[in-house]
């Protein structure tokens, strides 16, 4: 593996617990432009990080047990852009399991991801 997506691995695999996200999102651009697709109500065309983050993550902080929880798949990394699948392990207020999978296309600028648009989700 190269030390690109070791790095980019390592980024990601703070996403699997809550406590870590604030590192994750430290490397995301304040302007970044992400694109959640699909009819839900955390769907939609976000160009802030704090709007997204309050708007997703701390919406479904009030509905899942310890928050949300991302594992990485899948991780394929060329230049400045990076392909992951995401998989949620959550679990919700109601003991169910909150199974989401996401695969989404990140474009970095230099140390910050400046753009993710989820390709879909399961």
């Amino acid at each position: 593996m190269s030390s690109r997506v070791d790095r980019h691995r390592a980024l990601f695999t703070k996403l699997a617990d809550p406590q870590g996200q604030p590192e994750f999102w430290a490397h995301v651009a304040d302007d970044v432009d992400w694109t959640v697709e699909g009819t839900h109500p955390l769907a939609g065309r976000y160009d802030d990080k704090a709007k997204f983050i309050d708007a997703t993550f701390n919406r479904l902080t009030g509905i899942l047990t310890a928050g949300v929880k991302l594992d990485v798949r899948h991780l394929y990394v060329d230049g400045d852009t990076a392909i992951v699948e995401l998989h949620a392990t959550s679990t919700t207020n109601e003991e169910a399991a909150f199974a989401n999978t996401t695969v989404g296309c990140v474009a970095s600028t230099g140390t910050r991801s400046s753009r993710f648009e989820r390709i879909w989700t399961r």
